[in-house]
């Protein structure tokens, strides 16, 4: 696996260790990692890791610097949680992943009710760091809002979250449970109402209830979300896939994927890429966002395996057989990406090994799923026809669409539509592909099939040519000072950094020395980064070389250290100082001093 490119603005959430006594509270370290994940998401301009990618290096002590480079990121969280009653104690580091330097340490000791405020303290003193460091990003006053003030059921949430994104067969079923007491305990809580909705999306992938039941139950679900909290974007995006798979309303569909990534859904997703393939036939698009989500989160077995999906569907079988090759390198225990491989390798006509990996799938799986009906696929591929309509006629199918792909491959349509008519009858999530999969083609012309497609009004689906992979809205520009305005505050800004007690102060940030010039921080950053060309931190850092500079060469300082000097003109550590220092004169500091003495 190629490593990704490490971008500037980036970083990892590594999963909070948990220090509590009980080793239950597991849940809460990681409900508390992916909390702060999720803030800092939403900061326009900085990568950050997904929580899969993170997470794959919970219990792992890994160098810092091996961790930059597996995940493309310029910057790691490391930390801990102690959780006591009702009290919460979070150690946070920022660390570069280029040199392991500790750019900011703190504690927090808080109340468990104000758990919100405190995540939304960490996440901003975390984004503030980055780009004091790194470069200008804009970021809002607050990046988490209150979700509920029971904290008992943000507890269960918490919980419910943990077994959630498990998704194995078990675990859904819990994650069910405690999202449904975290309502019981408090009926206006929108995100546990916008999970319970995904989760019955999940119990019906499994096969726990019928199609009809769990998207019903999943529209319920998010639709009292969406009563209570217009702006719940999971529940928007679980109200996107209802109206795809489920209620085939095209254009309610993208209108509710909009509202989702306007209130904050991050816009490399999987849904987006199921309607450019399906209803647009956009591939290209497809595959980049696949490509933007594996960026974001290049340890995720699932990222690889969605990509494989996007060049499977665009017919591009060896990119795909490749893709789905990189996903088996993060899990060899994945079976559906070994059986999407067999499909895959059945189309490039490598039959022998095709077979092979889909019963690498049918071992893991037990003889079930989804790799049985792979196998009747490729042995039509490989031309061994026979005894093959016997299968399919005495097989049980619980999706109609499945006999109906077999048929179409084996170029019959009278048997393949009168499936496509139970799948229409059943709402099959499969009938989406209708419009423009390639595995219809044998069939496309016959009269069933035209019969059916034109019942899924698929023409009322206009293209939809905006860009849905960005804002909604344009940026406003807000951070950008006008000339007259940069020049005046230019002046403010030299004028309060000529004192020295404001530049010796360790504790200066971009955010107080905003505040000291009355200037909001986005204005302060995007005027440090993209007119004058450097970030708060060289900034900072050019007037304590100059304090330093003074006080080294005055003989009344003889007695001090250089360090010493170092910490009284600003600078926060010897590492920092060191390095600024020969980056800025080409010299250590005491070369420089020797020949300076006695000037």
């Amino acid at each position: 696996m190629i490593a990704p490119e490490i971008v500037k603005n980036s970083i990892a959430v590594l999963p909070l260790e948990n220090f509590s006594a009980d080793s239950e509270n597991e849940y809460f370290s990681d409900g508390m990692t992916e909390e702060i994940i999720n803030a800092l998401s939403k900061i326009e301009g900085l990568k950050v890791t997904a929580r899969t990618s993170s997470f794959a290096f919970k219990g792992v002590k890994e160098d810092v610097r091996v961790i930059g480079n597996k995940l493309g990121v310029a910057t790691v969280i490391e930390g801990s949680i102690r959780k006591s009653g009702k009290r919460v104690r979070i150690t946070v580091q920022l660390i570069r992943t280029d040199n392991g330097f500790h750019i900011w340490s703190q504690n927090f000791d808080r109340e468990l009710a104000d758990i919100f405020a405190l995540q939304d303290e960490i996440s901003l003193l975390v984004a503030d760091k980055i780009r004091e460091n790194f470069g200008h990003m804009e970021v809002s006053d607050s990046l988490v809002t209150e979700k509920t003030k029971n904290t008992e059921a943000y507890q269960l949430l918490l919980k419910g979250i943990y077994h959630f994104k498990r998704k194995d067969f078990d675990d859904i079923q819990q994650a069910l449970r405690y999202f449904q007491q975290a309502v019981q305990l408090d009926p206006n809580f929108a995100e546990a109402y916008s999970y319970i909705g995904e989760t019955y999306l999940h119990y019906t992938g499994f096969n726990l209830i019928t199609t009809k039941e769990g998207y019903q139950k999943a529209r319920e679900a998010v639709s009292r979300a969406l009563k209570i909290k217009t702006s719940e974007a999971r529940a928007h995006k679980v109200m996107a896939y209802i109206h795809l798979f489920y209620d085939w309303d095209w254009e309610g569909t993208i209108a509710s994927y909009n509202q989702a990534i306007a209130n904050g859904l991050t816009s490399d997703n999987e849904f987006i890429t199921y309607y450019y393939i399906f209803l647009q036939k956009d591939y290209v698009r497809a595959i980049k966002v696949a490509k933007e989500n594996i960026a974001r989160d290049p340890l995720h077995v699932i990222s690889h395996w969605q990509l494989g999906l996007c060049y499977y569907f665009a017919g591009r079988f060896e990119d795909a057989r490749q893709a789905f090759e990189q996903s088996l390198q993060q899990d060899d225990m994945f079976s559906e990406a070994w059986r999407w491989k067999g499909v895959v390798l059945g189309y490039l006509g490598r039959f022998e090994e095709a077979f092979a990996a889909i019963d690498k799938a049918l071992a893991i799986t037990n003889g079930e799923g989804l790799a049985v009906l792979d196998r009747l696929i490729v042995k039509i591929l490989a031309n061994e026809r026979e005894g093959i309509v016997e299968v399919i006629e005495r097989t049980e199918y619980l999706d109609p669409c499945d006999p109906a792909i077999l048929y179409s491959l084996l170029n019959m349509p009278k048997e393949a539509a009168a499936y496509l008519e139970r799948g229409y009858q059943e709402k099959s999530v499969m009938m989406v592909t209708l419009k423009h999969f390639w595995i219809w083609d044998t069939i496309r012309d016959d009269e069933g099939f035209q019969r059916i497609y034109r019942k899924m009004d698929f023409d009322e689906q206009q293209a939809h040519k905006t860009n849905l992979h960005s804002k909604l809205l344009q940026k406003d520009n807000s951070a950008r000072l006008s000339s007259n305005e940069a020049a005046l505050t230019t002046d403010a800004l030299y004028a309060l950094l000529n004192q020295e007690d404001v530049v010796a102060n360790q504790e200066l940030s971009l955010r107080s020395l905003a505040e000291a010039i009355d200037l909001h921080p986005n204005k302060l950053s995007w005027l440090l980064n993209q007119q004058m060309g450097k970030n708060f931190n060289e900034f900072i850092n050019h007037f304590r070389l100059e304090i330093f500079k003074r006080k080294a060469v005055d003989p009344a300082n003889r007695h001090l250290t250089l360090l010493g000097l170092a910490y009284e003109s600003g600078f926060s550590s010897k590492s920092v100082f060191n390095d600024y220092f020969k980056r800025a004169m080409g010299i250590t500091p005491r070369a420089w001093v020797k020949t300076h003495a006695n000037v």
